[in-house]
């Protein structure tokens, strides 16, 4: 009997240990960025860019295609949480090349939900722009289209 029980409890130690190691790999963390750290990426990725040297990330809005179409960070593309996997083919071919996605802001778990999905189709290098959209526009950081977005800029002040 004694041998059945320790049978047992070997058993169910691996199953938990099993369980714990799967759920500590599948609870992903991603890194943050703030303001200042992303506009020196965006202005660091401008001049390679300029020069005619390959892209070092790549900044990936995660709103909506109308709010992407209305004003979105300059040098971002448009990948939509909700329609991941439409425009999935926008992404970069190569997998650990360095992703910052940003949303509104206000919805961070819209961000995490996007990372979650990135990292599930095997992208490795992930960071959020944790204040998103609504301050990197106030704190006048570039901001495309040019026109629609300082016009709209100059309205509010």
């Amino acid at each position: 009997m004694t041998t059945e029980r320790s049978k047992v409890a070997f058993l169910v130690l691996h199953i938990l240990i099993f369980a714990y190691a799967s759920r500590s790999v599948a609870a992903t963390d991603f890194r943050m960025i703030d303001t200042a750290r992303l506009h020196s990426m965006v202005v660091d990725n401008a001049y390679r860019l300029e020069g005619g040297r390959e892209r070092q990330f790549t900044v990936i809005d995660a709103r909506s295609k109308e709010e992407y179409d209305e004003a979105h960070i300059f040098g971002a593309i448009s990948v939509p949480e909700k329609d991941f996997e439409k425009y999935a083919a926008l992404l970069p071919k190569d997998k650990d090349l360095p992703l910052v996605v940003y949303c509104n802001g206000m919805k961070p778990p819209v961000c995490k939900k996007w990372a979650d999905k990135a990292a599930a189709e095997g992208y490795t290098d992930i960071t959020i722009y944790s204040e998103g959209f609504t301050v990197w526009k106030d704190s006048r950081m570039p901001i495309a289209p040019f026109t629609k977005a300082f016009n709209n800029q100059d309205a509010n002040r």
